[in-house]
């Protein structure tokens, strides 16, 4: 089948609100976003139109999308709500009458045993594909690495917020993981937008698509930074040791986000996240990519990002 009435999850902000945009620019679609709540916040994607829902509730979910005729699922709920809701959307699918199609809110990296075994978030994100593994839905779990507008705060459009990691554009700072020398994805999250309008027109979906706007070293990343602010950084090197031991060294930038992730909690997970990208879980290949199957689809890269953002000229 080919999508044609889209709702997403979580299409109020961050990346969820970057697809919407997406979506409806591409045209063709009819776009619904579903929120828990109706403001003036949620409805101010123009094009899209908010259905309010309650994620504790299978049954209504089930209506709403059998009443608007929802052929198609986005999930970008994200580790926000929580597994319940996600599971509670993947329950009213299988139960619509009309929906066919289903995107878990996996992104990130391929979610596996052994992944899960470093960051164990991914383990609820496995219980997802379980679950869609014994329905009727089509499914595709989308994996785009990391997102790049991080690296572009505030400077870049972008609704994800401020999350320094590994290289601190704004605070001149480096801690880079492990050796620094293995490929890492990165991904804009309109570019991420523009794959997935691209992939609602497929007549048919692979289990696993994955996108990658970039992919270099964290050397690279660094020596680009640092050649586009025209500065050397403060850079200090975590040992794959170190980051197993759940310690990495703290970016001048990190304080911002203290008060919303504590300094102990934080370190952990960019530990976390550095073991797994020291051992090659962000390194995708190309073949069988959605770049390879969208080619005209041109991505932005990490050099074209940060001069963007930070070249002074």
């Amino acid at each position: 089948m080919i999508s044609s009435i889209v709702a997403v999850a979580g299409g109020t902000g961050k990346l969820g609100r970057a697809i919407v945009e997406e979506l409806v620019g591409h045209g063709g679609y009819k776009v619904f976003v579903l929120s828990r709540k109706n403001n003036e916040q949620t409805t101010n994607t123009p094009g899209a139109d908010v259905l309010v829902t309650d994620y504790n509730n299978v049954d209504s979910i089930t209506k709403l999308l059998e009443d608007n005729k929802i052929d198609t699922l986005i999930s970008t709920l994200g580790g926000t709500v929580g597994a319940d809701s996600e599971l509670a959307l993947i329950e009213a699918a299988k139960g619509s009458e009309k929906t066919a199609r289903y995107i878990p809110s996996n992104w990130g990296i391929p979610c596996t045993s052994e992944a899960a075994a470093i960051l164990p978030t991914i383990h609820a994100k496995i219980s997802y594909l379980n679950v869609l593994a014994a329905t009727t839905l089509e499914y595709t779990a989308v994996s785009n690495g990391i997102f790049l507008d991080y690296y572009g705060f505030p400077k870049v459009k972008s609704y994800l917020g401020n999350l320094p990691r590994v290289i601190d554009m704004a605070g001149n700072a480096a801690a880079i993981p492990g050796s620094g020398d293995v490929p890492v994805a990165f991904s804009y999250s309109f570019d991420v937008g523009r794959f997935i309008a691209a992939l609602l027109s497929e007549p048919k979906w692979e289990k696993q698509s994955v996108v990658m706007g970039d992919k270099i070293t964290w050397n690279e990343f660094l020596a680009l930074a640092e050649e586009v602010k025209g500065v050397k950084f403060d850079v200090k090197h975590d040992s794959l040791e170190m980051l197993q031991q759940g310690r990495t060294t703290a970016l001048p930038s990190q304080k911002m986000i203290y008060p919303y992730i504590p300094k102990e909690r934080l370190e952990r997970m960019c530990a976390m996240f550095g073991t797994l990208f020291e051992q090659g879980f962000f390194n995708f290949k190309k073949e069988g990519s959605l770049n390879k199957k969208f080619p005209d689809i041109a991505t932005k890269s990490v050099k074209a990002l940060l001069e963007e953002a930070w070249s002074s000229n």
